[in-house]
C-alpha cells in the first residue's frame, strides 16, 4: 500500500530538510564565529606582544647599554689627562651604532629612540664647545696677564692699576 500523494509528502519532506538545515546554520553559524574570533584574535595579541617584547629586549639590551656607554664617555669630558679627539670619536661611534640600529616604524619607540640619539648629539656639541670656550678663557686670562705686566713695566713698576 503506497499513499496517494507520495509526490506531495516528498515536496513537503524536502521543504522541511531544507528549512531545517537553514534553520541549524542559522544556529551554527553564530556558534562558530563566537569559538573562532577570540582565537584569531590571541593570534594578533600574540603576534603584537612578541614585537613589543623584541622592542623592549632591543632597548633592554642594545640601546641602553650604549646610552649608558655615551653617558660614561660624556663624563670624561671634565677630566684633563683624556684625549678630546679621541673620546669625540669614540661616542660619534657609539651614537652612530645606536641611530643606524633603530628601525624605522610608525610607532613611538623610533621617535624615542631619534630624539635619544638627538640628544646626546646636542650635548656633545655642548660639552665641546664648552672645552673651546675653556681654552679660549684661558687664553685670554693669560693675554690679560701679559698686558697687567706689560702695563706695570711700562708705567716703571709703580702702583698696578689691577681691576681684579
Amino acid at each position: 500500500m503506497e499513499p496517494e500523494n507520495k509526490k506531495e509528502l516528498k515536496a513537503h519532506f524536502n521543504k522541511f530538510l531544507a528549512l531545517f538545515i537553514v534553520s541549524v546554520l542559522i544556529l551554527l553559524i553564530p556558534f562558530y564565529f563566537t569559538i573562532r574570533l577570540p582565537a584569531m584574535e590571541n593570534n594578533m595579541q600574540a603576534g603584537e606582544l612578541k614585537n613589543i617584547q623584541e622592542k623592549v629586549e632591543f632597548q633592554r639590551d642594545f640601546f641602553t647599554v650604549r646610552m649608558d656607554s655615551v653617558m660614561q664617555l660624556m663624563e670624561l669630558y671634565s677630566s684633563k689627562s683624556v684625549d678630546i679627539d679621541k673620546l669625540n670619536a669614540d661616542i660619534g661611534f657609539l651614537l652612530s651604532e645606536m641611530e643606524n640600529a633603530i628601525v624605522e616604524d610608525t610607532t613611538w619607540w623610533a621617535g624615542m629612540n631619534h630624539n635619544i640619539v638627538d640628544t646626546y648629539l646636542s650635548l656633545k656639541k655642548t660639552n665641546n664647545t664648552l672645552l673651546e670656550t675653556r681654552q679660549n678663557l684661558k687664553e685670554v686670562y693669560k693675554e690679560l696677564k701679559q698686558c697687567k705686566k706689560d702695563l706695570k713695566n711700562a708705567k716703571g713698576g709703580g702702583d698696578s692699576l689691577d681691576p681684579l
